[in-house]
């Protein structure tokens, strides 16, 4: 038998590439969809496109991290968060069940009971919490499985990340603000990608995962140290308390998975 073929939808995004490298290291038969390049350049949002590409592509596991992911955009448009968010995931694994391994996130929890076990109740505070746990339920309920992500960062052209962000804020001059008193478990994308490839074909695994980075950090810490990592003057990052109802304040992640590199090491690399 040949090589197990993993479709990765939202292949273009921030996440997207360093996933397809660890899968390809890993000798998978990589195959991907996103609305603009891939194997298949669909929006996955239009009814009926899981279908059309599972039957063009039929890969043998799914690797869902296509995402409406930025608050505002959600916030902006509940219906189309809802779509792409919680019913797409939800077909998706109407049709491949536990083949199907769904990228979810830690703003799914309100905040107030850090850090959080696998097991832990969903209290969303913001419309993407609500729209990813919607998606986390059907997806619970079709028989597929989680992976829940934390802060993710690392180097990305076009600044998107939690590295990128400031890169490009420092590179522009521009003040950036950074919260002293929300709490996230930072992961570099590189290692979370690894943690993904391990986990798309274990199918006894727990039905959700998470995959929390080395250690819990605000993030004005994050950005300290970064800026310390990597030798950028850290003058124009400003340490503001989040007054945000909408934004937890402590959604450390916990669970059985670890990374293998420092949050030192991987912010280095980021």
């Amino acid at each position: 038998m040949g090589a197990a073929r993993v479709l990765v939808t939202g292949s273009t995004g921030f996440l997207g590439p360093f996933v397809v490298a660890a899968l390809r290291r890993r000798g998978f038969d990589v195959v991907t969809a996103a609305r603009s390049g891939g194997d298949a350049a669909v929006d996955l949002a239009q009814r009926g496109s899981c279908a059309a590409v599972a039957e063009a592509l039929a890969p043998d596991y799914v690797l869902h991290l296509a995402a409406m992911s930025r608050m505002a955009d959600c916030a902006a448009d509940p219906e189309l968060a809802h779509r792409v968010n919680a019913e797409l995931p939800g077909e998706l694994a109407a049709r491949f069940g536990d083949r199907m391994l769904f990228t979810s996130t830690d703003l799914v929890f309100d905040g107030r009971a850090g850090p959080y076990g696998e097991r832990a109740a969903t209290a969303p505070l913001s419309l993407y919490g609500v729209s990813k746990a919607a998606g986390e339920e059907l997806v619970r309920q079709r028989g597929g499985r989680i992976a829940r992500l934390p802060l993710l960062f690392g180097p990305d052209p076009r600044g998107r990340g939690a590295s990128g962000m400031i890169r490009t804020a420092l590179a522009g001059g521009r003040a950036l603000t950074l919260y002293t008193n929300e709490y996230r478990t930072p992961l570099h994308a590189a290692d979370a990608a690894t943690g993904l490839a391990e986990l798309v074909t274990l199918r006894a695994a727990p039905q959700v995962l998470h995959l929390p980075g080395p250690e819990r950090c605000s993030r004005w810490e994050f950005g300290r140290r970064f800026c310390a990592a990597h030798g950028l003057d850290a003058a124009l990052l400003c340490p503001v308390e989040c007054q945000d109802a909408t934004r937890p304040r402590d959604t450390a992640l916990s669970g059985e998975w670890r990374a293998v590199r420092s949050l030192d090491a991987m912010l280095a690399d980021g």
